[in-house]
Parts: structure tokens; C-alpha cells; sequence
């Protein structure tokens, strides 16, 4: 690939990139998550969000490849970082083999640095070549980079029967920033919200599902979004994103989740899956029937200007994107 390439920032068409990346991600060995135009729409409404920060290449006006990168706000060993949260890496399949995923990563890093941000954060499926490349390249742009937490995932069919009409939290965001903040896991790595961070997370991102539970001192919430897995078994999938419940009883545990598979179910859902990151009790997910899954994600964290880069995170409240 010659070396004068040209990374334009991402131009906002959005239907091409949907095509383009589910074409590329169907020849995945494994399952892959499907996101459309609304999908991804919406991903770029989240708060901080800039076009500037999809480096993509363009080849006869679509994309040839593209990644995309979102702002999160963490600790890390209780030191206060600005990471991004790099995902959508995407190479269009007429063009794998040519470098340009290897390419479009170096971009994006340079970006990142260039933007102000203390390093990054990506998921790679394990196993896929993905994982060769976050590590090769973050050395070849002057980085750290390690893998810092293997995430296994439980799951559960989710039965047409289930579906139910339930109650809006109309205070679901109120309850959300309540409860992000009495995690009670002491954490390596723990995200921090704006409330414009979780307006989007509870209400505005396409697909949001919440269901939530409060007393007068305690409270509780379970967040989670639709789309679909690829492949042959394609299915509508909700996914977990967050289980801000430590101040919940057992009983209360189960109810919150209940609720929010039977609002899957109501839309169509037939698996739910959740990543096992160490923050939260699972008791309650086993007992509504969810089981282990095969599906395994590695977690890269890439830093830069003398950040301190940890070995091994044990304990982490980020989303897995």
C-alpha cells in the first residue's frame, strides 16, 4: 500500500458503512453483531462524539475501511484518565489483505494523541487477527499496549412469552447516575458518567432498554440495547450493558431483570447476552436462567506520555463496544 494515503474524516453515510461492514464481518469465524443505519446514527449522537475521531478511507466514493473512536472518562487505579473507546474497526471485503486495517488503526491513534486523550480502549474477539494488529501497531506508533482482561459472557434464550407491557422509569436516569456511583467493588478501571452520557446510555441511543428499581435510600438499574448477531443462527439479541445494582436485594436483582427480558421480548429479542466484567453480583442472572457462553472478548488498553499501564485488570465497569 503506498505510503501518500489519505485518511478523510468519516462523511456521515451511514447506510453505505452498514453495508459495508455487514458484508466484511459475515466472513467472520465467529458471530458477529450486525448494526444498521439507525444503529449507527445514533452511535455518533453520543455525547462528545466527532466525525473527526472516524478516520476512513474512501475508494470510488465508499468506505474501503473505517474505525471510529468515543470519548469515556475512567479511573484507572484511582488515577483520573480520558480514554477512548475505539470500535467499528471495520476493512470493506473487497479490499482485505492490503494493509488498510492495519493502516486505518495507526490513524486513529494518531488522532486520539493528537485530539488529548491519555490512550485507548478495544475489544477484540479472541482468536481473530484483530488482536495481532492492536498490539503490533500501538508499538509501531510509540505506544503501550497490553491486554488486560480476557471477558467471558453469560446468555439466555429469551421465550415470546415473556414479553410484557412495563412500566416507563421516567426517572431512569436519576436512578442510573445514583447507582453508577455506589458501585461497591473496589475497581482497577471504572467508568464515570455525565448526565448527557447517561441520558443517551438510558433513553436516546437507538434500541435502549432500562428497567430500574427504587426505594427510598436504595435503588437499582439494569441498561441494555437490540441489534442482531450475523451468521447462519441470526437472531435479535438485547445486550447488557450495565448492572448498577449493589444497593438491590437479591429478590430485587431478579425482578429488574426479569423486566428488562420481558422489554426484549416485547421487541422481538430471542437471546440476551451479558459480559462478566467483575463489577456486579451475578447471582441474580443465574437465577432467571442465564448459563455461560463460549464467546470471549480480550480487552486492549493502549497508552501513551507515561501513563502507568497495569498487567492485569480483575475488576473493571466499562462497556463492552
Amino acid at each position: 500500500m503506498p505510503e501518500s494515503i489519505q485518511f478523510d474524516s468519516f462523511r456521515g453515510d451511514f447506510a453505505s458503512l452498514a453495508a459495508v461492514m455487514k458484508r466484511s464481518w459475515s466472513e467472520s469465524r465467529s458471530q458477529s453483531l450486525l448494526y444498521d443505519e439507525p444503529f449507527l446514527r445514533s452511535a455518533f449522537q453520543y455525547p462528545g462524539s466527532s466525525f473527526e475521531l472516524a478516520p476512513t478511507l474512501y475508494i470510488d466514493g465508499s468506505p474501503a475501511a473505517f474505525v471510529a473512536g468515543f470519548p469515556r472518562n475512567v479511573f484507572l487505579d484511582g488515577r483520573p484518565l480520558r480514554l477512548l473507546c475505539i470500535t467499528f474497526w471495520t476493512t470493506a471485503a473487497e479490499f482485505k489483505g492490503k494493509g488498510y486495517g492495519a493502516r486505518i488503526w495507526m490513524e486513529i491513534l494518531r488522532r486520539a494523541r493528537e485530539f488529548g486523550y491519555d490512550g485507548a480502549v478495544n475489544f477484540c474477539v479472541d482468536g481473530e487477527l484483530s488482536n495481532g494488529i492492536v498490539i503490533s501497531c500501538g508499538a509501531r506508533a510509540g505506544a503501550q499496549v497490553s491486554l488486560v482482561s480476557r471477558v467471558k459472557y453469560l446468555a439466555r434464550l429469551i421465550r415470546p412469552a415473556e414479553a410484557r407491557q412495563s412500566p416507563p422509569n421516567l426517572d431512569s436516569v436519576d436512578i442510573f447516575l445514583r447507582a453508577a456511583s455506589r458501585i461497591s467493588a473496589p475497581l482497577n478501571l471504572l467508568r464515570i458518567w455525565s448526565r448527557e452520557e447517561a441520558e443517551w446510555q438510558c433513553v436516546r441511543r437507538w434500541g435502549a432498554l432500562s428497567s430500574a428499581h427504587a426505594e427510598t435510600a436504595r435503588c437499582g438499574i439494569a441498561t441494555g440495547y437490540l441489534t442482531e448477531f450475523s451468521g447462519d443462527a441470526a437472531a435479535r439479541a438485547l445486550i447488557v450493558d450495565d448492572l448498577l445494582w449493589s444497593d438491590l436485594e437479591s429478590e430485587e436483582r431478579v425482578q429488574v431483570m426479569g423486566n428488562l427480558l420481558a422489554q426484549g421480548s416485547a421487541q422481538g429479542a430471542q437471546i440476551a447476552v451479558v459480559p462478566l466484567l467483575g463489577y456486579a453480583e451475578t447471582d441474580a442472572l443465574r437465577t432467571v436462567g442465564f448459563r455461560q457462553s463460549r464467546r470471549l472478548m480480550n480487552l486492549y488498553l493502549t497508552v501513551w506520555g507515561g501513563v502507568p499501564l497495569p498487567q492485569d485488570l480483575t475488576s473493571i465497569y466499562l462497556d463492552v463496544y
